[in-house]
């Protein structure tokens, strides 16, 4: 699931970040923040931060805007912040979510996990498809549909990606079918990138 890849690419970036004797916490959240593990460099931390990611569950509605305001305030010192998420959420409030980190002049890097499905819409049978976030239901003729959404799902990947560079932040799209060493090297290389340019 989107959630599994994101806790094991968040959980090699954590111990990469305390191997270096940085401080790493972690967040999660849904409508609003569920857990908050304030940053710490001792290895010790490791374990907290595994753990919490290993009981982290899906929750029901996102509001990323709302939830990204409300971090900005909690975090005050300046440092690295790494977003995962799908982004799935009206880009207009997500957008000045993550401006008010760079307001308080967080480093943000954001890292937008989809599944394959999402953007290649696969389905050629008639498929009833199902809310994960909203009791909502729909029987659908995918070809009837299909080059409409792959062209509306291209357009918001194209907003969130322009979106975050135009605020002067890493963008990194990760699919659930790229392995993890893949990802994780696609992330460090876009930070050396980033370090080379400051």
């Amino acid at each position: 699931s989107k959630l599994d890849y994101a806790k094991h690419v968040a959980a090699a970036i954590a111990y990469l970040t305390i191997q270096q004797q940085d401080a790493s916490g972690l967040v999660t959240f849904a409508e609003s923040v569920q857990d908050f593990v304030r940053p710490s460099s001792q290895p010790s931390h490791l374990r907290q931060l595994f753990h919490m990611m290993e009981h982290a569950q899906p929750g029901g509605d996102t509001s990323l805007g709302p939830v990204l305001h409300d971090l900005a305030e909690r975090i005050r010192k300046r440092g690295l912040v790494i977003i995962f998420s799908d982004l799935f959420d009206d880009p207009q409030e997500l957008l000045m979510g993550l401006k008010h980190f760079r307001h308080r002049r967080h480093d943000v890097s954001v890292i937008q996990i989809i599944d394959p499905a999402e953007q290649d819409f696969p389905f050629e049978e008639p498929t009833l498809f199902k809310g994960m976030e909203q009791p909502i239901e729909s029987l659908t003729e995918p070809r009837s549909i299909a080059r409409a959404y792959r062209a509306e799902f291209a357009a918001f990947l194209s907003e969130m990606a322009t979106g975050c560079r135009d605020l002067g932040m890493d963008y990194q799209l990760l699919r659930t079918d790229q392995p993890l060493n893949v990802a994780l090297t696609a992330f460090l290389q876009t930070r050396a990138r980033t370090a080379r340019k400051v």
